[in-house]
């Protein structure tokens, strides 16, 4: 039979007391932390910030779309693009600010909502090689940046060794060019609900980039064509652009009405330059049919 023991059991008291008292403090330091080890935060604490596009970023400023990020995976080139672009529309205007700098983000969205600024003109861009003459401005429409006009070059040159001839018609447009060139006198001649339809307004043509351009084959004297894309030449660079940085823009519309997301008619030769990764993995994702505002996920 056991004793009773008053010291022995003074002790344990008193050991008792500090024990819940650490776990006391222990609380309410985890409350204050944000209890890191369940990864929990205090109620009306934000986990993350947020991007103009709408998507959840951890602190790293990598998208999470609402999943856990992998601290350690390198952002994808959507995210990247995501994180280099503001695309807040103002609810006033329908439109995001205009776009003043330009830098090296080649995954930059230009659409009826997200225009350039008049003045934008990237000071990179080089003569392509493999142009079609006397149409546009030489010197200026025979042009794009510097990393489309390589990129443009190596795909006229893998298609050649395979018996496919292409060629650019326009590649750059200034503002100017657009307004003057283009969009007036579409609108002069076929209305302005018509000229919406499948030509851009003034700061909201991809052209203006340097990234974006127009092309044709021998089989149609390398003219602008909606049978492009029925073509030999047509058919080869839908399935073989992308491995080149290039996706075709306008996919989502027919021959006579626009698309809903691209807001354009179909055109099988416009393409534009995205580079390698993005346009690869929108064509894995889409084969070919996906547009650039649903692979950003921006579809104001």
């Amino acid at each position: 039979m056991a004793r009773y023991n008053k010291k022995s059991s003074g002790s344990l008291g008193a050991v008792a007391l500090i024990v819940i008292a650490a776990m006391v403090l222990s609380s309410v330091i985890g409350v204050a932390m944000g209890n890191s080890e369940t990864g929990k935060t205090p109620s009306g604490t934000p986990s993350g910030n947020v991007t103009p596009s709408g998507n959840t970023v951890d602190p790293s400023g990598n998208p999470s779309g609402g999943d856990q990020t992998d601290p350690d995976k390198e952002p994808g080139p959507r995210e990247t693009a995501l994180s280099r672009q503001d695309f807040t529309i103002d609810p006033a205007t329908g439109m995001a600010k205009e776009i003043k700098v330009v830098d090296d983000n080649y995954m930059i969205l230009v659409n009826r909502s997200h225009p350039l600024a008049q003045a934008y003109k990237p000071d990179d861009m080089v003569t392509v090689k493999y142009t079609v003459s006397g149409v546009g401005v030489k010197g200026e429409t025979d042009q794009l940046r510097k990393v489309a006009a390589e990129a443009f070059e190596a795909m006229v040159e893998a298609a050649e060794e395979q018996g496919i001839f292409i060629k650019m018609r326009t590649g750059y447009r200034s503002y100017e060019y657009q307004r003057d060139r283009l969009y007036n006198p579409e609108v002069k001649n076929k209305g302005e609900i018509e000229a919406n339809k499948s030509t851009a307004k003034p700061g909201q043509s991809e052209h203006q980039t340097g990234l974006a351009l127009d092309i044709g084959g021998k089989s149609q004297n390398y003219a602008l064509s909606y049978e492009f894309g029925e073509t030999e030449e047509g058919k080869w660079v839908a399935a073989h652009c992308h491995e080149f940085g290039f996706i075709i823009r306008y996919v989502d519309g027919t021959k006579k009405e626009p698309g809903a997301l691209t807001g354009y008619v179909f055109e099988p030769w416009h393409i534009r330059y995205i580079g390698v990764k993005a346009a690869t993995e929108m064509f894995q994702q889409g084969g070919g049919k996906l547009t650039y505002e649903e692979y950003l996920g921006i579809l104001d």
